[in-house]
Formats: C-alpha cells, structure tokens, sequence
C-alpha cells in the first residue's frame, strides 16, 4: 500500500488542524430538502483499512449516488496515494452537466 511520499506525509502533519467533536456526535436528520437535492457521487478507495471496500458498497447501496468510481491501490486518503486517478476522477465528474 502506498502512503505517498514521505514529504506528502509531512505536509499533511503540519496542515492538520483540531477537529471539534460535537459535530461528529450530533444526531442528523436528513430529508430530500436537507440533503436529497444534492449530486452525489462515490469514489471507492479499494484498498482502504479504514473503511473496507463491503464497507464503501453497503454506503453506496444504502445511499445510491448518480455515480461510483473506484480507485485500486488506494487506501483512504486517495489524495495522497493515488492523487493522479482521483484528479482525473474529479475532472470528470466535474465535466458532468
């Protein structure tokens, strides 16, 4: 698995900020108003430890995005694993009218 390169690790420690938990605690209610309006889309990391690719399928199933891309050899931050294939992932979603 790669991580990317040791100076793309470093930048991230030193670009991490706190993260305040009550956000990640509270309860959402969500409704075609709230949330259901909004494009979704879903790039599976198919080599993430964090969230296992049955994981990454049960989200896809129980909230159908208007598209799934899958990314192999990444682990969960594609960003820095496999920044190639998730740029070119985006541009093309970016490219959907």
């Amino acid at each position: 698995m790669d991580f990317g390169s040791f100076q793309d690790v470093a930048l991230a420690m030193a670009s991490m900020r706190p993260t305040p938990l009550g956000p990640i605690m509270e309860k959402l209610s969500l409704s075609p108003e709230k949330y259901g309006t909004g494009r979704r889309f879903f790039i599976q990391t198919l080599d993430d430890r964090a969230l296992s690719p049955d994981v990454q399928e049960k989200l896809v199933r129980e909230n159908p995005p208007e598209g799934v891309y899958k990314i192999k050899g990444s682990d969960h931050c594609p960003f820095f694993s496999k920044p190639q294939s998730l740029h070119k992932i985006l541009v093309e979603i970016a490219q959907i009218p």
